[in-house]
């Protein structure tokens, strides 16, 4: 089946999965961070104060995550996204009508835990849950709605803004939040629409009924888990940081900050193309074969943005950086089903969300307190390769063997015929 059987089959599912994803945005840190001027200048802060409030914020959402996440198991998808959309939109109220500074760590922890963390968990849980032999593809699809929110809402929000005012404009977010995703919800998401995929579901859900319940403590101690947290922590902590400070690396390197946003258009569509890239292709093959492929891509990355001084290099580093951002998050999120099962995603989920939100939150301030120290973007380059290096060697753990044993097999028949010529 290709992309457009499968939307056209399950248009209701796929249309929902982009929905929340894209929404996500309005608690993800480029488009908060185009509110902290205003925030500065009303309520007579620094920007370290900012950042510090910002901070904590995201470790709180990280470490109240796992446990409002996994309840996704036992509550209804409906019911569970709209309790999460009221969560939403009230901390975007709260935000708009602030008037005391302590107001808005309050705030961000309510849109980093609704939008940040529970939208795209809701999204990713969904299609993980509902789809089986197209799951690369529902997870694909639905992973599109971060690069599109990145392309179009920065803009739409800055005119916005500039047309009302930045609290009135937060009163048009919650608007545009509400009405979505209640009308969709409510009217488009029917019962009938959350049936899992595949003609042995009943015999499976009635199977996996009977399977003790699974601990977020005991996930925490398998096996599996210790062979994706590396990956899962390193990416968000190393991409954030280098986003966060990419003015400062363009200073390093002695380029016109104009790249910037060249750069990060073509970080955009190279995300977007690799994650419907890793759709079939896990469909096809599973997460596994592909788990210790995907990060080299970002290796190369971090090196050519080293060592290059050409200003070409930085359309390079943006361009494998997306091929790994978006092939890296269909493989890990399959993965997941692939390692643990669908009936506890939910718990599963929450847990590497939780992680990726802390990374996100640790990955800024590290990299500030290394450059503060003295030691510069040729000290912090190298040291983010020599981490990457044994994550990357680590991952072919989880490659199944006769995957290892098949390639290698390809590899000598190719070799032989190269040799034979």
């Amino acid at each position: 089946m290709n992309y457009l059987q499968f939307v056209r089959r399950n248009s209701i599912m796929v249309v929902f999965g982009i929905m929340m994803t894209t929404l996500s945005s309005f608690g993800q840190t480029f488009l908060l961070a185009l509110y902290v001027p205003f925030l500065i200048a009303d309520f007579d802060l620094s920007n370290s104060s900012i950042s510090t409030f910002y901070g904590i914020a995201t470790i709180f959402s990280a470490s109240i995550l796992p446990k409002v996440g996994k309840l996704i198991d036992t509550i209804p998808i409906r019911q569970f996204t709209l309790a999460t959309t009221v969560l939403f939109v009230v901390s975007l109220l709260i935000f708009s009508f602030a008037t005391a500074w302590w107001v808005i760590p309050i705030s961000f922890l309510g849109l980093r835990l609704a939008g940040q963390g529970l939208y795209s968990h809701i999204s990713i849980t969904a299609m993980s849950r509902y789809f089986d032999i197209n799951r690369g593809k529902a997870i694909s699809l639905a992973s599109l709605g971060h690069p599109l929110g990145q392309a179009i809402l920065p803009a739409i929000i800055l005119v916005v803004i500039g047309w009302v005012g930045w609290r009135e404009s937060l009163w048009i977010n919650a608007g545009v939040v509400t009405f979505v995703v209640f009308v969709f919800t409510l009217f488009f998401l029917k019962e009938n629409i959350l049936k899992p995929e595949g003609e042995e579901t009943a015999e499976l859900v009635k199977s996996e009924s009977k399977e003790k319940p699974i601990r977020q403590r005991d996930i925490m101690r398998s096996k599996e888990f210790w062979l994706l947290a590396p990956n899962v922590f390193f990416i968000p902590f190393a991409i954030t940081g280098l986003f966060f400070y990419q003015i400062a690396i363009v200073d390093f390197k002695g380029w016109s900050d104009g790249i910037v946003a060249a750069g990060l258009s073509i970080y955009a569509i190279a995300g977007a193309l690799s994650t419907l890239m890793a759709g079939p292709l896990i469909d096809k093959y599973r997460a596994k074969a592909f788990f210790p492929w995907y990060l080299i891509p970002f290796f190369f990355a971090i090196l050519g943005l080293w060592l290059i001084p050409n200003v070409w290099s930085m359309f390079v580093y943006m361009l494998l950086m997306g091929l790994s951002v978006g092939f890296g998050s269909a493989i890990l999120a399959a993965l997941q089903v692939e390692f643990f099962g669908k009936k506890y995603i939910g718990s599963v989920r929450s847990l590497f969300t939780s992680m990726m939100v802390l990374s996100s939150a640790v990955g800024p301030a590290l990299y500030g307190i290394i450059l503060d120290a003295g030691w510069g973007w040729e000290v912090v380059l190298p040291v983010n390769l020599a981490i990457l290096l044994p994550i990357i060697l680590q991952s072919f753990r989880a490659m199944p063997r006769f995957t290892r044993a098949k390639w290698k097999f390809k590899y000598k028949r190719i070799k032989a015929r190269w040799n034979n010529q």
